[in-house]
């Protein structure tokens, strides 16, 4: 009774940790359901098979193995955004590590490595350097703004129409003689 009641106390901290990865990280900039799911399924059982790898005759290697072989199977045919994947890999590497480190490793090791893990990504999600830019296409009739010397006025412009601050502005094609232009504007992505 003892094995059981242990073994669910480390899945549970290993859900715990998933799940905190993906609602506070993850969902925070693009809540999508399916995956969040598919990352807290995903990473579930990588930590019920390293587990049960780790406790049987069977080696590690093997088992490494037949999670490269599922996740090119199903991830090769979705066209999955780069942050989705590295979500993804997140979470499937904290729970192999928690498997690991809870069977061979102390408790302080599971809560240094899950720690910085979560750390680093917060570091690199809400810093104000790796916010992502985004841009639009814009049909504007004021071409006068359009000189470099007016770019503050141009930017100030954009900004009262669309609601939307600009970082960068470039011409695709200019009409003079219809008096407009066509810009792609640059812009921070605004969080939800």
């Amino acid at each position: 009774m003892q094995a059981i009641v242990d073994y669910w106390l480390r899945f549970g901290i290993n859900l715990i940790v998933i799940t905190l990865l993906i609602a506070a990280l993850y969902w925070k900039r693009k809540p999508n359901r399916n995956y969040a799911l598919a990352m807290i399924v995903g990473g579930s059982l990588v930590y019920v098979v390293i587990r049960l790898l780790v406790q049987s005759e069977i080696g590690l290697g093997v088992g490494f193995g037949i999670f490269a072989v599922f996740s090119l199977l199903r991830f090769r045919t979705v066209a999955i955004s780069l942050r989705d994947m590295t979500y993804l890999f997140a979470t499937i590497t904290l729970s192999l590590v928690n498997a690991m480190l809870m069977t061979f490793g102390t408790w302080e090791e599971v809560a240094a490595v899950n720690l910085a893990i979560l750390a680093t990504l917060s570091l690199l999600e809400y810093s104000p350097v790796m916010r992502n830019r985004v841009s639009f296409r814009l049909s504007y009739d004021n071409i006068e703004l359009l000189h470099p010397s007016r770019r503050a006025d141009l930017f100030a412009d954009i900004f009262e129409r669309t609601g939307i601050r600009p970082v960068r502005v470039s011409i695709s094609r200019m009409n003079i003689k219809s008096q407009n232009a066509r810009l792609r504007v640059w812009h921070i992505e605004e969080e939800e």
